[in-house]
């Protein structure tokens, strides 16, 4: 049966999961269109790709390490077929995933596939996921088990696909449409949030989100990522670093709903480094009345934002569709509970816009001075422009 989907798996060492899972594959489907590849490998990944003999695999490899981002972006851009299907190579594929995904699969739509883990993340209640144990390793996994399993489950599925709200990276979408937007965004570096950030844009584009319940695969979960030897010791930093990345491009924290972003300007008196660091993702610009030459020396290494656009003196304040103004005296959780939750405070706000000029003489005489003095006029909302991005390969 003729199928038009691109399986793309990006590697980064980790080569006896690669061949392990490619050899599976191939058991199972050897003709689907496999794409691989590899940026910074270091243990012989390159040279094995170089020595596979085969008419139906894409691979591109590099000595250069890159974004998570990247690698699938450059195996989005060498893959051939009309859809494309993110894979990681510690998964074993489902008997009947290849068929079942293409068969039903929505179209013009995000479509999840359903992942069995082991019980390593409990807890964890998502449309996409199952919790089921046939292995936490290429050695201990049972195919027996879980080709049995995958049969009794899809048998007792009614509906083959359903509307969801869940979200996930183990997703299969129109190429075009990925190519159109320009992928995943390398702001995430070296990983984690970029997939939010990318359904995020595909919704906004007018994608709705699919559970597919009968393309099942098995997920040994990050062997390449999060718990292999690069970065189990790096983990908990790179995902600070890409929350706050997420923050800076969306204004708000990640969640499962379609960010509301507004030009918003922060203007901090009296406030130190660390309140700046709170404030700093969630404005365009933040204005201070103090030296932060340092905090810049120290973050810029951890984003592609220009902190020098972000961060300006008093002086220099310009008008934003939405200006805050915070006393770092008075500054506490609450003050910025109110900063985080500024989208909802705009669509409740029933009153006219006040001009903050008349409030700056008195602005230590509130009555609770820790609560951040906001002014607007109709902010026009802008995160669709954050929709298209040129595709960095």
């Amino acid at each position: 049966m003729e199928h038009d989907i691109s399986f793309l798996v990006g590697l980064k060492n980790n080569l006896e999961y690669s061949k392990f899972f490619y050899e599976n594959v191939r058991k199972l489907y050897p003709f689907v269109e496999v794409v691989f590849v590899s940026y910074g490998s270091t243990d012989g990944t390159n040279e094995w790709l170089d020595s596979l003999q085969d008419p139906f695999l894409k691979y591109y490899h590099h000595n250069e390490s890159k974004t998570l981002s990247d690698t699938y972006n450059k195996a989005t851009e060498i893959s051939t077929k009309k859809f494309v299907c993110f894979l990681h190579n510690d998964m074993v594929v489902g008997e009947k995933f290849l068929n079942n995904l293409s068969e039903n699969l929505s179209e013009n739509d995000i479509n999840f596939y359903k992942v069995i883990e082991p019980p390593i993340f409990t807890g964890d209640f998502r449309d996409w996921k199952l919790t089921k144990d046939f292995g936490d390793d290429i050695h201990t996994f049972d195919f027996q088990k879980f080709f049995d399993f995958e049969n009794e489950y899809i048998s007792g599925i009614n509906s083959s696909n359903t509307p969801t709200e869940h979200t996930s990276f183990f997703l299969c979408v129109k190429r075009s449409v990925l190519l159109e937007i320009g992928g995943l965004d390398n702001l995430f570096n070296p990983m984690f949030c970029e997939d939010d950030d990318l359904i995020i844009r595909l919704k906004l584009l007018g994608l709705k989100t699919v559970q597919l319940h009968t393309a099942l695969i098995y997920h040994f979960v990050s062997k390449t990522s999060r718990f292999s030897d690069e970065y189990k010791s790096k983990t908990e930093a790179i995902e600070h670093k890409s929350q706050r990345n997420f923050i800076r491009k969306w204004g708000s924290k990640n969640n499962a709903t379609i960010p509301i972003k507004y030009d918003v300007g922060i203007v901090l008196r009296k406030g130190n480094i660390d309140q700046l660091y709170q404030l700093e993702p969630l404005a365009k610009t933040v204005y201070v009345d103090f030296l932060y030459d340092d905090y810049i020396k120290n973050e810029q290494t951890q984003t592609k934002f220009d902190l020098k656009e972000r961060i300006k003196p008093l002086t220099k304040i310009q008008n934003h569709d939405v200006m805050i103004f915070v006393d770092g005296k008075a500054f506490n959780g609450k003050t910025l509970n109110s900063i985080l939750n500024l989208s909802l405070l705009i669509k409740e706000n029933k009153k006219s816009y006040l001009n903050p000029n008349i409030f700056i003489k008195s602005f230590l005489k509130i009555v609770k001075p820790y609560r951040p003095l906001i002014f607007f006029n109709q902010p026009e909302r802008i995160e669709k422009s954050l929709i298209f991005k040129n595709m960095e390969i």
